[in-house]
């Protein structure tokens, strides 16, 4: 079975299990224990065994395992969430005894029947035709190349640079005089993480004032200017801010770093091919367009 067509059958079907997901409680779909059923349950099927085994059997008919499976992979998984594998091969039986039965009726000599069948056959041809020239024109042949990765690399080397981080403290404070009497404190050996929790204000104060590491251009321009001066493990006079009244310190430094071509490359190549592939696509129709007169009834347009 093509692609094409497997991705309409699993729509049906995953429509039929949705309806009855929404009109009956899933429990009444699935067999009593102790009923006598010739469904083997699927949710306890064991996962070695080969595609040929038979999952059910009924009227002459048969789903085996592999068919049940290649049905289940093209589920959306966001559809599995409301789904079971029993309402899925219950769904697959139900579809098999209505083909059946249609085909009892007699439909497949059915004249509006065998046009509807051609119709679609015309429309999934015609489907395949276009992706796969799509596929083979655009898709296979369209690549980003080590110059273009390169180029882009260069002009957009901001978006691949980590900017100078530093591990921040703080211990913010209410009014001025008290910040000026906990920095002496301070000054005079006290540790700086059991007073941040003991008389630190800010949100950092139960992690002792703590506030992990830190981008430069992304802290308040108060604080940003001061603690990117700062050495290692030496406070800060007062600092004010809207916040109120700081005293900060660092514990480490990360310097500005640019990551590595490489290291970057994949990320560059996944930005770039779509924007050639466009680039294809709308050139081989320009293409085509070309090689043909094209006239347009525009009063019937509108």
């Amino acid at each position: 079975m093509n692609r094409s067509t497997n991705i309409f059958r699993t729509v049906a079907i995953l429509t039929l299990c949705l309806l009855v997901f929404l009109i009956f409680n899933p429990s009444s779909i699935l067999a009593d224990e102790g009923t006598s059923t010739t469904e083997t349950d699927p949710e306890v099927t064991e996962t070695t065994l080969p595609p040929e085994t038979i999952l059910a059997s009924f009227d002459g008919q048969t789903i085996t395992l592999g068919e049940f499976n290649q049905l289940w992979e093209d589920i959306p998984e966001e559809y599995k969430l409301q789904l079971n594998k029993s309402m899925v091969l219950d769904q697959m039986i139900s579809e098999k005894l209505l083909i059946q039965e249609a085909k009892n009726m007699g439909l497949e000599e059915d004249e509006k029947v065998i046009e509807q069948i051609i119709e679609q056959i015309r429309k999934i041809t015609e489907q395949i035709l276009v992706q796969t020239l799509i596929e083979r024109e655009i898709l296979d042949k369209v690549k980003v190349n080590d110059e273009e990765v390169l180029e882009y690399y260069e002009q957009n080397k901001d978006s691949f640079t980590e900017k100078e981080q530093v591990h921040l403290y703080n211990i913010l404070l209410e009014t001025e005089e008290e910040a000026q009497d906990i920095l002496e404190q301070l000054k005079a050996g006290e540790d700086f993480s059991e007073i941040a929790i003991e008389k630190s204000t800010g949100p950092s104060a139960a992690q002792g004032g703590d506030l992990g590491y830190l981008t430069k251009g992304t802290i308040v321009p108060e604080i940003e200017d001061v603690v990117f001066a700062l050495e290692l493990e030496v406070l800060s006079e007062v600092v004010k801010t809207d916040f109120g009244f700081h005293i900060l310190k660092i514990t480490e430094k990360k310097p500005e770093t640019v990551k590595a071509l490489e290291e970057v490359k994949e990320d560059i190549v996944q930005t770039l091919l779509p924007t050639k592939q466009k680039e294809a696509f709308e050139n081989l129709l320009e293409k085509l367009k070309g090689k043909v007169e094209i006239e347009i009834n525009e009063k019937a347009l509108k």
